[in-house]
């Protein structure tokens, strides 16, 4: 890329940063002139895990250091299976895989972690702390500190970027790998930029690329955005109690920074080429229908960069798809590993 395309892209981004943050103080300012005695950034803390978070049937809570990093994650299902690491997304942890691992357990090693910087992980300091490269190492040590060679990915959103990476790098250590609502970086920088739908689409990345005001911003009234994005109507699998177990975890102090910094980490102004990995790798990527974050033609770009890739839309589903439609999902994943005899 010549250095006044790069030039061109630096300053177009950072003119987009500035834009989207400023209307979030727009926002802040209009919301204290509304109500200026009120504070909209006071958080209801919690000293008790709410009762779903800790209930049995999800499996038993453990801790490890990986990579330098304490990991917390949830283990059930017999260890002399297939070893199934469900990775997250943004902003979720374990708990965001519940309906996978009750249906999963009963045929595999289900290990669903909390990726540094989440839920009852650690939280490194530093936004280069967060870079992909760490991210990736904290999956490879994980498995071979689970004492296996190889495992199976099911991963969504940020968790699919890190399992995505995870392939290019260790294909000899992946069975299979299962990304929903999610993309590879290659495909997510070419689209970003050359698709002005996915560009809009993707606001958020530019907002949180400046400090402090993403945090408040989804701080306001108790965490809200959980009910303005997982509570939808008609869809029941996902409730109140459940929306409480986010905030348990995510009104902490500074709990958001840790997650935010994974986009203020990795955000590039290169255009990368695309680069063909032809190894055996059974691969699925499943996006939602009515994802308000992904642009299917994503999924062109990720055909040109995987010679072993099948792709989904699931119908009447929105961003968090494992967790609204559990059972599509579950069968989608199902039919995958069982074609592919994984």
């Amino acid at each position: 890329m010549s250095v006044l395309l790069w030039l061109q892209r630096v300053v177009y981004y950072n003119l987009l940063t500035v834009y989207y943050n400023v209307l979030v103080l727009i926002g802040f300012a209009v919301v204290y002139l509304k109500n200026p005695f009120s504070s909209p950034w006071t958080q209801k803390l919690k000293l008790e895990p709410p009762a779903r978070l800790t209930d049995p049937k999800y499996g038993v809570h453990k801790y490890i250091k990986v990579n330098g990093t304490v990991l917390h994650y949830v283990e059930s299902g017999d260890p002399s299976k297939p070893l199934m690491i469900f990775v997250h997304g943004f902003p979720e942890f374990w708990y965001s895989w519940r309906h996978q691992i009750v249906d999963f357990q009963k045929d595999y090693w289900c290990v669903a972690i909390d990726l540094r910087g989440y839920g009852d992980s650690e939280r490194p300091e530093g936004v280069a702390a967060y870079q992909i490269q760490n991210l990736v190492a904290d999956i490879k040590d994980l498995v071979i500190q689970l004492g296996r060679e190889k495992c199976i990915l099911i991963s969504h959103d940020w968790g699919g970027l890190i399992a995505c990476q995870f392939r290019n790098q260790h294909p000899e250590m992946v069975y299979g790998l299962v990304m929903l609502a999610s993309i590879s970086s290659t495909a997510w920088v070419r689209e970003i930029w050359n698709n002005p739908e996915q560009r809009k689409q993707s606001w958020y990345v530019f907002l949180y690329r400046a400090p402090v005001i993403p945090e408040k911003a989804l701080l306001m009234n108790d965490l809200e955005v959980y009910e303005k994005v997982m509570l939808l109507p008609g869809k029941n699998n996902t409730d109140k109690e459940d929306i409480e177990c986010y905030k348990y975890w995510f009104r902490r102090p500074f709990a958001l920074t840790p997650p935010i910094n994974y986009y203020r980490a990795n955000f590039r102004f290169d255009f990368p080429e695309i680069v063909e990995h032809k190894e055996n790798v059974p691969m699925l990527v499943a996006h939602a229908a009515n994802d308000h974050y992904l642009c299917h033609s994503l999924l062109d770009t990720l055909k040109k960069e995987y010679s072993t890739i099948e792709t989904a839309i699931v119908e009447n589903t929105s961003h968090f798809l494992q967790q609204e439609e559990p059972e599509k999902v579950n069968k989608l994943i199902r039919d995958f590993l069982s074609k592919n005899n994984i």
